[in-house]
């Protein structure tokens, strides 16, 4: 592994080590000549990466693979402060990649960050940019670490330091049983507001500096996050393992193209993008998602129903939009229905939400869970739709 101390000062710190941070946008810094500073909460991959001092991800599309072998980084667990703040003194780019739910955990340490370079008047720009998979992250975790700064500290943010809004777009299923060994599409999208960036753009190619941020992230969020759920939930109560498996059965498909029509209708109606070029782009989803080699667990992508459920996510959103803008969504609909029905005892979230509308009846709870009023249509229409649920037919048995 290469030394701290002969690290050039292009260097990028990933707090978040897992299968975005190292399978991504750690592949993506590496291979434009970046080196990487890793932070985790996982001791044991700590370990494992310090004494590999490497690690591959293999990279799947249609047409073949490809495998990159990543070894120059460093790495360190989250609770070695000292040694991560005094490798952050010079960088110009730190990036979260870790569930939403982790960034209270993470501000504290950013905020150190932050107040060890403004005691020792760093001037290099520095900016912190959240790639989760959610909206608004960077905003979310600079109201979390802007609390925590002194006067002086909040004074040296504004000038020097951004926290830009992200999009990233990826499949990287969870690692293998040898965390050394990860395997991705061969696909990327990551667009950063440039209005929020600080300093001069960065030579990362992959790192797209965007002036439509929300439009851009919206189509992504809806054209891809949405699709892909709905073909998720209709995947797994169908009995699907896997992505590819789903894609490949007609009833799922059926559904989640027409879902994607309607998506498209959204996007291009309230975001102003040219219609057939959104539809294209979602149905890019088809392509990337059958690729078998990427075993995408129909499990990964449904897990966490109740934050999917929420009014600004990815499906009750653009159903709201379409009923704003009079446009059909009776897919959007028809997939609240198969997440609302959705359960898997491992799964904690699927598990309150089934009691949640065995104890209070879907009347009450659902609204509740989407976020909207009892008495708002697309409320009732969803109640409706979850009602007259008729158990899906397995579909027959796949090689995998």
């Amino acid at each position: 592994m290469t030394d701290s101390k002969s690290l050039t000062s292009k260097q990028v710190m990933i707090v978040g080590a897992g299968s975005t941070g190292r399978g991504h946008i750690g592949e993506l810094a590496y291979q434009a000549g970046w080196d990487l500073i890793l932070v985790d909460k996982e001791p044991d991959l700590i370990k494992s990466l310090e004494n590999a001092g490497q690690y591959t991800v293999t990279l799947y599309c249609p047409e073949g693979s490809r495998t990159v072998t990543v070894d120059r980084f460093v790495a360190y667990h989250v609770d070695q402060v000292e040694a991560i703040t005094r490798e952050a003194l010079q960088v110009p780019l730190i990036l979260t990649s870790l569930f939403g739910q982790n960034l209270p955990q993470v501000a504290p340490l950013v905020a150190d960050i932050i107040s060890s370079r403004c005691a020792a008047d760093v001037t290099t720009p520095l900016n912190i940019i959240c790639c989760e998979n959610m909206q608004n992250s960077s905003t979310v975790l600079r109201s979390m670490v802007e609390p925590l700064l002194s006067q002086q500290e909040a004074e040296y943010v504004a000038s020097l330091v951004g926290f830009p809004d992200s999009m990233v777009s990826r499949v990287v299923p969870r690692a293998t049983a040898n965390p050394l060994e990860m395997v991705a599409e061969d696909y990327n999208e990551w667009t950063v507001d440039a209005a929020a960036f600080r300093g001069p753009p960065l030579d990362l190619v992959g790192m797209e500096l965007v002036d439509n941020q929300e439009a851009r992230l919206a189509r992504k969020f809806f054209m891809h996050n949405s699709a892909h759920a709905i073909c998720g939930y209709w995947g797994f109560h169908r009995g699907h393992k896997y992505v590819h498996e789903a894609i490949d059965d007609p009833f799922v498909l059926e559904r989640v193209t027409e879902a994607i029509e309607e998506l498209a209708q959204v996007v291009s109606y309230h975001y102003g993008f040219e219609l057939n070029s959104v539809r294209a782009y979602g149905l890019t989803l088809g392509e990337r998602g059958a690729v078998a080699e990427l075993k995408d667990s129909i499990l990964r992508v449904v897990r966490d129903p109740l934050r999917k459920l929420s009014r600004r996510e990815r499906l009750v959103a653009p159903a709201e939009l379409a009923l704003q803008h009079k446009l059909t969504y009776v897919q959007l609909v028809r997939g609240l229905a198969a997440l609302l029905h959705y359960y898997h005892p491992a799964d904690p979230q699927s598990v309150r939400m089934r009691e949640k509308i065995a104890d209070q009846g879907p009347q009450v709870a659902i609204p509740e869970l989407i976020g909207l009023p009892p008495t708002h249509p697309l409320t009732g229409q969803i109640v409706a739709e979850y009602c007259a649920w008729v158990p899906v037919p397995a579909a027959s048995p796949t090689v995998n």
